[in-house]
């Protein structure tokens, strides 16, 4: 609880990484691939396609300026998922922040 801000509501502790990471929606395209989201396609399975690990789903929100994980998206909805290295300097920065 101390790398992210959080907050409450009814009783319920939430993080708010969209007030914690940031990343500039106009992010250079070498950067990210595009997926074409497919009504088969979950947070965990991409997280696990594009980053080999089901943990960093959050990532892919946060790229695409998804407040709401449960919010659907229609087939086709392209996706940024950032490259690795990008991921591996944002775990690096909330490591330096613990």
């Amino acid at each position: 609880a101390n790398i992210f801000n959080a907050y409450e509501d009814n009783g319920f502790q939430f993080f708010n990484l969209h007030n914690t990471i940031y990343v500039d929606p106009n992010i250079d395209p070498v950067l990210y691939t595009t997926h074409l989201y497919s009504e088969t396609d979950d947070w965990y399975s991409l997280s696990s396609r594009y980053y080999k690990t089901p943990r960093l789903w959050w990532i892919i929100l946060i790229a695409n300026q998804i407040i709401n994980p449960f919010e659907s998206l229609r087939a086709g909805t392209p996706l940024k998922i950032l490259n690795n290295q990008i991921v591996g300097d944002i775990i690096t920065q909330i490591n330096k922040k613990k």
